[in-house]
């Protein structure tokens, strides 16, 4: 599992380096997407191989895709996971997205995971100055659909790409009785 997941991810490696700004759409026309593959620089653990793959288009709970997390330990230990976009939110070079948990052998199966993205472009010299955030490692409870912390991590190599045109009408809420 956990080296089909590091194939995986080294298979899809690219390089994010732009964002773009919302357009004037609206409704049905407006469309969101993150993608990239990025290895991790996490500084409580920063001997350790973390790495990410996000792939996700669409709005808010309609929006598809996967995100797939390899973190293997300096000490040799490690684990991953594969889980499914639930939802995506997009603002300028930022995106949040939540997904399920689908293939696991470190998290729970059925949990719901949150990812926040930041696509900074690169320095200039090659590197990226993109940022990640993750649930898991953020005391934040249960997971809410489109809700992830900020990008508390670097890009130490790859990126990511978040793109989005539009403001899309909002899925129908259920009542709460209020």
């Amino acid at each position: 599992m956990v080296a089909a997941i590091a194939l995986s991810l080294a298979a899809t490696m690219t390089i994010g380096t732009s964002a773009s700004a919302a357009s004037s759409l609206t409704g049905q026309d407006a469309q969101w997407r993150v993608s990239g593959t990025a290895k991790i620089h996490f500084e409580p653990a920063a001997t350790d191989d973390i790495t990410f793959a996000i792939v996700a288009r669409g709005v808010f709970t309609e929006a598809k895709g996967t995100i797939k997390v390899g973190h293997h330990r300096s000490d040799g230990n490690g684990g991953g996971f594969e889980a499914d976009v639930d939802c995506l939110v997009a603002g300028g070079p930022v995106a949040t997205v939540t997904a399920v948990v689908s293939t696991s052998t470190s998290l729970p199966v059925g949990e719901r995971i949150a990812v926040s993205v930041y696509d900074g472009g690169t320095d200039g010299f090659g590197g990226s100055r993109d940022r990640i955030g993750w649930s898991w490692s953020v005391p934040t409870g249960k997971v809410q659909p489109c809700m992830a912390p900020a990008t508390f991590a670097t890009v130490e190599r790859g990126g990511f790409t978040v793109a989005g045109k539009g403001w899309p009408e909002p899925p129908a809420q259920p009542a709460t009785g209020k």
